[in-house]
């Protein structure tokens, strides 16, 4: 369990080292090709990383890359949260999932969070065009380093969780205090309108993704915190639903 925020921190980066590439690379492409070939380029590469899927990734008990030692702490700890687990035994359904109070919080969670970080991945490379004179190339050249500083904040949030364990703190108040300061920072982005430069406002924007990064590695975590084994997928599952139609609505509305 103290691990467990620190690996999702980690896989969590891949989607902002994603995002950090993929302005640069696709303001290239369709300022040299065309903006036809920027979604040509990127459809590709997700097609690329599906192969690779498919070929590298197994599962824990049929991984040729994990080691006799790590397989018997995973087995041991999948063991141990059956035991601890009251509810471990009985199948959960989705709709069990989704109507407990643990699945409703989660859903609700995402609800109204996510949409701070779908705000700055659509919003912010349109205002600095629109507002702050940038063309395509400066937006390719500057939109990459708020995603730089979420890899940062995806990794120190699964950290501060578990060093708070490691320090003493019980699991929940570990997950609530990382989220609490990941909170902490989000409203700075009100102050982005008022920057005197876009400068300050990357600035700005560098502090908001780092906030939300700590927050969604804790709250991204919370399903295997919070559901026996057999019901953490679908935990998760209908939390990124809510997180998507709340990125949705808000969207909409922010437009």
């Amino acid at each position: 369990e103290r691990q467990r925020a620190i690996g999702v921190g980690i896989f969590n980066t891949g989607s902002v080292i994603g995002a950090a590439v993929a302005s640069p690379l696709a303001a290239f492409v369709a300022l040299h090709f065309g903006w036809r070939a920027a979604f040509v380029f990127t459809g590709v590469l997700g097609l690329l990383w599906l192969i690779l899927w498919l070929t590298f990734y197994q599962p824990p008990q049929r991984n040729r890359w994990l080691s006799q030692k790590e397989a018997a702490e995973l087995k041991f700890n999948s063991e141990e949260i059956a035991v601890e687990t009251p509810s471990a035994k009985k199948e959960m359904s989705g709709w069990d999932v989704f109507t407990s109070r643990a699945g409703f919080m989660l859903v609700l969670a995402r609800f109204l969070t996510d949409p701070v970080i779908y705000f700055v991945m659509f919003w912010l490379p349109a205002y600095l065009e629109k507002e702050r004179g940038f063309d395509l190339k400066m937006v390719g050249e500057y939109t990459w380093i708020p995603w730089a500083v979420g890899g940062v904040g995806y990794i120190f949030g699964g950290w501060l969780s578990g060093r708070m364990m490691r320090a003493g703190w019980k699991l929940g108040r570990s997950r609530k205090m990382a989220m609490t300061v990941g909170a902490a920072f989000l409203p700075i982005a009100i102050f982005a309108p008022l920057a005197p430069s876009a400068v300050f406002v990357i600035a700005a924007m560098c502090v908001v993704v780092l906030g939300h990064a700590i927050w969604i590695t804790n709250l991204m975590t919370l399903p295997t915190d919070l559901c026996p084994p057999g019901a953490v997928a679908k935990a998760a599952g209908f939390s990124g639903m809510g997180g998507a139609i709340g990125g949705a609505l808000a969207g909409w509305f922010t437009g």
